[in-house]
C-alpha cells in the first residue's frame, strides 16, 4: 500500500504540509528511478515516518538527540555505508527541505536498513 493515507493523517494531525508531502513523493520517486524499488508501507514505513518526523521537527525546532557515536562508527565500518551517502545526497538534492547533520543521520542508518532488506530480498537493483 502506499503512503497517502498516511501523509494525509500527518498532514491533519499538523505534523507534514503539502511541501513536505511533494519532498515525500519526490524520494519515493528516486527510488523507483534508481533502483527499481517501489517504497510502500509493508517496505518502507519506518524510513517514511522517520523522514516525516524529521520534517515537522525542523519546522517546529524541535530538538533531537544525535545518533550515538557507536551507533555512527557500526554504521561506517559497513560496506553499505558509502551507498548510504550517495543516496542521503541524492535524497538531500532531491527535496526541497534540507534535512540537519542529525537528522541526515538517522536518514542514514534507515537508509543502510532499506538497503540490506532490498539485497536480501534480491530486489535491490541500481540504474546507473
Amino acid at each position: 500500500m502506499d503512503f497517502t493515507e498516511r501523509f494525509e493523517l500527518y498532514k491533519e494531525g499538523g505534523m507534514i504540509n503539502d511541501e513536505d508531502i511533494k519532498d515525500l513523493n519526490a524520494v519515493i520517486d528516486l527510488f523507483k528511478k534508481d533502483y527499481g524499488i517501489t517504497l510502500e508501507e509493508e517496505n518502507a514505513s519506518m524510513f517514511i515516518a522517520h523522514l516525516c518526523a524529521a520534517y515537522g521537527r525542523l519546522s517546529s525546532n524541535e530538538p533531537v538527540d544525535e545518533v550515538p557515536e557507536e551507533v555512527l562508527k557500526e554504521l561506517e565500518s559497513l560496506d553499505t555505508y558509502e551507498e548510504s551517502r550517495q543516496i542521503l545526497e541524492k535524497v538531500m538534492n532531491a527535496t526541497k527541505n534540507p534535512l540537519n547533520e542529525v537528522e541526515q543521520g538517522y536518514a542514514l542508518l534507515h537508509i543502510n536498513n532499506l538497503i540490506a532488506q532490498f539485497k536480501q530480498s534480491g530486489e535491490w537493483h541500481t540504474n546507473e
